[in-house]
């Protein structure tokens, strides 16, 4: 399920840094290959279509503690869908997220700072009344 992917923006939000990145140079696209890139942790799912579901990284809830981290994300989907992540973090009573729902695979990052708590929402669209797998594997750094 390799894919073709433009250039990403970097975003910052109020009460943390969330970024999405390409994964490879700003200047070019390529194709997203997600087991090359060391990830860590994989977790293969699958979802309902067309419904926002939570925890799709296999986690319910995320409390990170006194380090603030960056998380790398390689998101493998079937070809011509659209999986729509929803990274909802709060930190210090503040609330920010960060929204990623371009088609097909992704590479994306998002940062938090020490002793936040976040949830990762996903909707995947395409046929409805039906399931589709997806792949999710993610890496960890101190930021």
């Amino acid at each position: 399920m390799k894919r073709t992917i433009p250039m990403l923006v970097a975003t910052g939000l109020l009460g943390a840094t969330l970024t999405a990145v390409s994964p490879a140079s700003a200047a070019t696209s390529s194709a997203v290959d997600c087991t090359k890139s060391g990830y860590t942790r994989v977790v293969n799912s699958y979802v309902p279509t067309n419904i926002e579901r939570p925890a799709i990284d296999g986690r319910s809830y995320n409390i990170g503690g006194p380090l603030a981290y960056t998380y790398e994300i390689c998101l493998d989907i079937p070809d011509n869908e659209r999986f729509t992540i929803e990274v909802r973090s709060w930190t210090n009573q503040q609330q920010s997220s960060f929204v990623d729902d371009r088609p097909g695979d992704k590479v994306f990052r998002y940062s938090i700072p020490p002793n936040s708590f976040w949830q990762i929402y996903g909707t995947l669209t395409g046929p409805g009344s039906t399931y589709i797998y997806y792949t999710w594997h993610e890496k960890q750094t101190q930021a």
